[in-house]
């Protein structure tokens, strides 16, 4: 007679198996979305940095992106579920650390020193890049989700006779419909993360590029609209990692989202004695700096009440508290 529990078993593993091919699918997805953006912005930037220069760039360009195409063949295979694409892919993402080391000769190019900033945000969408690549690829081996695909189901046993054995500690159960909501609302908030970041991106160019004619300050706007620009693009980068940490329900991404903000804070110490220097110096018209603090101001705002909407939310709170707990009592239990 077959056993009703091994029977239960296997339909357990086979829904399993289905949902860790899903959640696969959803960060190659993202993870393709990501090269196609790094691919046109790091033209856009290589473009302007070397502008003021006799280098010619697009061989090279077109050299890296012929590399990136190479990408979609564990891609393919991932997607499929074969498991040679693990190995393909940790081996490309091994040989894409070298683009790290090219690196070293893009800062021996002499630029003029408005577009210095520029190499340096070009410089963090690399590195950026090669640990997405690295983390991806660590997940491949070590999510429980996505390790399950590649395990065999077992086949139902015959019932065996009942074994009595002693009661056990047991968790206490819990209402799976609460974690239900905070999976959903937390992936939600990673997707309108993620389209806010290089939504506005794009917004502000074509805000910007229809502002420069109503506004007669050629050069003011052009200033205005590279740094807002640059400003844009640091914050799409660095917020991309609690992209893909809420993507992946990492309990570590409450405790990073203050970190981003950290960093925006350096940027903008940073940011804002050049700012001045330039202010003092350059005859730009008031109506563009205000255009500047204005849309900086409007930017930051909308990202504070996107994040504490998430972040007070009841059940993604609750998610959070009761992982917490969780890991404490298997840490005390081993």
């Amino acid at each position: 007679m077959i056993c009703l529990k091994s029977v239960k078993s296997m339909r357990e593993q086979k829904q399993q198996r289905k949902s860790g091919i899903r959640h696969l699918r959803m960060i190659l997805l993202l993870f393709m979305i990501f090269l196609i953006i790094y691919t046109v912005f790091s033209y856009f930037l290589v473009k302007l940095m070397l502008e003021d220069t006799r280098i010619s760039f697009l061989p090279g360009f077109l050299l890296h992106a012929g590399i990136m195409l190479f990408w979609f063949l564990p891609v393919r295979m991932l997607w499929s579920c074969h498991r040679i694409g693990r190995l393909l892919f940790q081996l490309f993402s091994i040989m894409n650390i070298y683009t790290v080391y090219e690196l070293i000769s893009l800062f021996q190019v002499s630029i003029t020193k408005d577009h210095a900033p520029l190499r340096l945000v070009f410089a963090a969408l690399v590195i950026g890049k090669a640990v997405l690549v690295l983390y991806v690829a660590w997940q491949l081996q070590r999510d429980s989700q996505i390790i399950c695909i590649w395990k065999r189901i077992a086949e139902p046993q015959e019932e065996a006779e009942p074994i009595i054995s002693l009661p056990s500690n047991t968790r206490i159960p819990h209402d799976r419909r609460v974690d239900m909501r905070a999976r959903n609302r937390i992936r939600a908030c990673s997707l309108a993360l993620l389209l806010y970041q290089y939504g506005m991106l794009v917004l502000l160019y074509l805000l910007l590029f229809l502002l420069r004619y109503y506004i007669n300050d050629v050069q003011g706007m052009q200033f205005m609209q590279r740094t807002l620009l640059m400003a844009s693009l640091f914050s799409a980068l660095i917020w991309s990692l609690p992209v893909v940490s809420l993507f992946l329900y990492k309990q570590w991404s409450r405790w990073i989202i203050p970190v981003m903000w950290f960093m925006e804070g350096i940027r903008l110490l940073l940011t804002i004695p050049q700012l001045v220097d330039i202010f003092n110096t350059q005859n730009y018209q008031l109506i563009s700096w205000a255009v500047l603090v204005v849309l900086e101001l409007l930017r930051y705002v909308l990202l504070y009440r996107l994040l504490s909407y998430f972040l007070k939310d009841p059940f993604v709170r609750v998610y959070w508290l009761r992982n917490y707990h969780a890991s404490i009592q298997e840490d005390q239990e081993l």
